[in-house]
């Protein structure tokens, strides 16, 4: 009955859920027809659980590695199944943290530039200067840049995109012309807005970044209308 509310509402796009949990199939099932956009997260699915889950029609991994149980030559779990599957579109989140920048190379690799998408899992305090942060009940602390629980565990980023987007042509190996897909075309393809967003072409949003040769941010534009500029 909570899910229907939600559903009701029409503003929800994607729904993060373990798909091993009683019930989350069925709520795919229902959820998919009405528009929503699922991701594999915070699971402990086996590989099987994982590709069921995507012949269900779930298509993203919520922060690949992160949040999930991890990789076994002879039980591939969440991770395993994640990357086996060509149907899935994986998030990263390139900060140097939460990932190896090899695990990201190898990450990239395995589900091909097609196939992975850039996201930040940014809190309230990116672009902030170190402290306690606070969202939804929970404090997190920022110390040196890297973000965690009280208990000492990671607890989303600081990371911005174009941050990310320069540590991803670093980690990677792979040019800007390979890379910035992930940041644009590639996550508005795997929310079915392809031709909408993350291009540039006639009709589209005008969405617009503008970076210069140093990859830094000097102005941004939203529907057509500037809304920052670093001048």
């Amino acid at each position: 009955r909570e899910y229907e509310a939600w559903l009701e509402t029409g503003v929800v796009r994607m729904v993060t859920l373990a798909p091993e949990l009683e019930g989350a199939l069925d709520f795919v099932d229902r959820a998919i027809p009405a528009g929503v956009e699922f991701a594999i997260g915070h699971s402990g699915a086996t590989f099987e659980q994982v590709i069921e889950a995507a012949d269900h029609g779930v298509r993203q991994i919520t922060h690949l590695f992160n949040g999930m149980s991890g990789l076994h030559h002879r039980r591939p779990g969440t991770v395993g199944g994640c990357l086996a599957d060509d149907r899935l579109y994986a998030q990263l989140i390139v900060d140097g943290v939460h990932l190896h920048p090899q695990i990201v190379k190898l990450s990239v690799r395995t589900k091909s530039p097609a196939r992975s998408i850039l996201i930040t899992d940014a809190i309230r305090g990116a672009g902030l200067s170190d402290g306690d942060y606070e969202f939804d009940g929970q404090v997190m602390a920022v110390r040196d840049g890297v973000s965690r629980t009280p208990e000492g565990g990671l607890s989303g980023s600081t990371l911005t995109m174009d941050q990310g987007l320069r540590n991803l042509i670093s980690f990677s190996g792979l040019s800007l012309q390979e890379t910035l897909p992930m940041a644009t075309s590639v996550p508005a393809e795997s929310m079915g807005w392809e031709g909408r967003k993350g291009v540039l072409a006639p009709g589209a949003d005008a969405d617009l970044v503008f970076l210069d040769a140093d990859l830094e941010v000097q102005k941004t534009m939203i529907l057509g209308r500037i809304v920052y500029d670093a001048r």
